[in-house]
């Protein structure tokens, strides 16, 4: 089944094995220090009693804790900082990847991008806006004659002095209309107002 396993998983599995050996070690320092503590404890106590024997063997122990404390020290120094290198190293594989998918992007950018045949579609453009643009003129220009020239003849034709004074009237008559009617309102209110302190 490991066979069938991706680069992913192969490196996930590897940094676990590491990872266990570091918290593995660790352990085993704290271990051989706490044993290293309980013997010079026994040899101070084999002092104090008198009894030589158990303190030269407790003195052994002492030192040979020491040594396997030492050596484990050195191991964990060592795998830590080989950890820590391939912690790097990983890091530089990981620039080097992303930077190698960028250059083939910028790569591809650069193959799709014709410049020769961009700058004649562009000149192209550039020659229709400007044929479009004097066409505008022309239009505006000659829509801007019709326009006045239809204004202009037919003025007289299409509302008469007469029209206009039956509106102007119609209008005059309307708002003094409205103005009697704000001032029959104000009166009518009056009229209430007065009512109403006489029934008090």
């Amino acid at each position: 089944m490991g066979l069938f396993k991706s680069k992913e998983e192969r490196r996930l599995e590897r940094n676990m094995k590491v990872r266990q050996a570091l918290s593995h070690l660790r352990r085993q320092v704290k271990a051989t220090e706490k044993h290293q503590v309980d013997f010079i404890t026994k040899a101070k106590q084999a002092r104090r009693i008198g009894s030589t024997t158990q303190y030269e063997f407790l003195k052994k122990n002492i030192k040979k804790s020491a040594t396997v404390r030492v050596r484990l020290e050195r191991q964990l120094l060592s795998l830590e900082t080989a950890s820590q290198i391939k912690d790097q190293a990983e890091g530089h594989a990981q620039f080097a990847s992303a930077m190698n998918a960028l250059s083939k992007s910028i790569a591809e950018a650069f193959g799709v991008a014709d410049l020769a045949k961009t700058q004649v579609n562009f000149e192209k453009a550039m020659a229709q806006a400007s044929n479009l643009e004097e066409r505008m003129d022309v239009f505006l220009e000659t829509s801007s004659e019709s326009m006045f020239d239809y204004e202009g003849a037919g003025e007289g034709d299409l509302v008469t002095d007469a029209e206009i004074d039956k509106l102007l009237e119609e209008e005059v008559t309307h708002d003094e209309r409205v103005g009697t009617d704000v001032d029959l309102d104000a009166d009518i209110k009056s009229i209430e107002k007065e009512l109403e302190r006489g029934r008090r």
